[in-house]
């Protein structure tokens, strides 16, 4: 394999694993704002019924974008694998 088009492979693969960190960051701040979301659905109702229905509604969507998420860095990490393994 030409040196070029291996170092494009290395470059490459730094830059999906940099996203792959942004990735990671979406995914921890998902996880806050689901725990978040827990605390209102039990504390909600004793201050205002509102904030239950709320808490619910955000805990499903945080839910959904982390599973969404990590299966993007399944995905991140299967593509990854696959270019070192070509340019081996």
């Amino acid at each position: 394999m030409e040196t070029q088009i291996k170092q494009s492979y290395i470059k490459e693969i730094q830059y999906q694993t940099q996203m792959m960190n942004h990735l990671q960051r979406w995914l921890r701040n998902s996880i806050i704002f689901s725990s978040i979301s827990l605390v209102l659905v039990l504390f909600g109702p004793s201050l205002h019924f509102a904030l239950s229905i709320i808490g619910i509604i955000s805990m499903i969507i945080s839910i959904l974008a982390c599973f969404v998420i990590g299966l993007g860095l399944k995905n991140g990490k299967d593509n990854i694998q696959k270019i070192i393994d070509y340019i081996k």
